[in-house]
């Protein structure tokens, strides 16, 4: 049975989308803050070891903070939202 509403149901249905364009989708509009680890991730000059690195969608770090509520407040101020990662 075809009706409007199949139609419009199979035009909601996903598109495949690779890892690439998945991560651009949130590239300007997301960031997320992962602490940095002092032993593993040397601190970069003028840089104090640790604190937290702020991260765009795809991964690429973007800023560094001295604390958590810093690096938010950062991404905040770019006009983008930041998300928890796992």
């Amino acid at each position: 049975m075809d009706t409007a509403k199949d139609r419009s149901l199979a035009d909601l249905a996903p598109t495949p989308v690779d890892v690439t364009e998945l991560a651009a989708l949130g590239l300007n509009v997301v960031a997320y803050v992962r602490d940095l680890d002092p032993a593993t991730e040397p601190a970069l000059p003028g840089m104090q070891p640790g604190g937290f690195a702020i991260h765009a969608a795809n991964g690429q770090r973007i800023g560094w903070a001295p604390s958590r509520d810093l690096a938010v407040q950062a991404i905040r101020q770019h006009e983008m939202e930041p998300v928890a990662i796992h």
